[in-house]
Parts: C-alpha cells; sequence; structure tokens
C-alpha cells in the first residue's frame, strides 16, 4: 500500500476499534484533506474520525458526517 499525504509524515496510527485515525506530521506541514481521507478509508472502511496533529498539537479533526454522508473539518481550539 501506498500512501501519500501531499506532506512530509512523522507517524500514522489506525485504531480499529474506535474506527479512529491519526495523523501526526512535522512543524510546517498541512495534509491534503481528500488524500488524507483516501489514504485512511482505504486502510479501514469504518474510519469516521481523523486526528491530524502538526509538531505534535491537535491541528485538525475530520469528522464524517453520517446523516450525509459527506466529510467534515473542524478546527482544533487551542
Amino acid at each position: 500500500m501506498s500512501w501519500n499525504f501531499m506532506c512530509n509524515v512523522d507517524r500514522v496510527v489506525i485504531n480499529v476499534l474506535d474506527k479512529e485515525a491519526y495523523l501526526y506530521l512535522p512543524d510546517l506541514n498541512y495534509p491534503d484533506m481528500s488524500s488524507t481521507i483516501k489514504n485512511f478509508t482505504s486502510a479501514d472502511a469504518e474510519c469516521n474520525t481523523i486526528y491530524v496533529y502538526v509538531d505534535e498539537k491537535l491541528d485538525l479533526v475530520y469528522v464524517l458526517n453520517k446523516d450525509v454522508d459527506r466529510w467534515e473539518v473542524r478546527c482544533a481550539s487551542n
């Protein structure tokens, strides 16, 4: 399996039990949303939440809105 997040990646974690994924990126790196969702859902079709950390700080959360079957992005509060 080949993944491309369109940025540099430190670490990828998939929690299949909770249907969550975690993407850890170095400072000043930001992923492409559609590529990120495609990468994780290809590994786990039931994934419904993706947490994106930049420089070890939560930056974004992608959440699947099941009512409309569409992914939404939420900015992490500081």
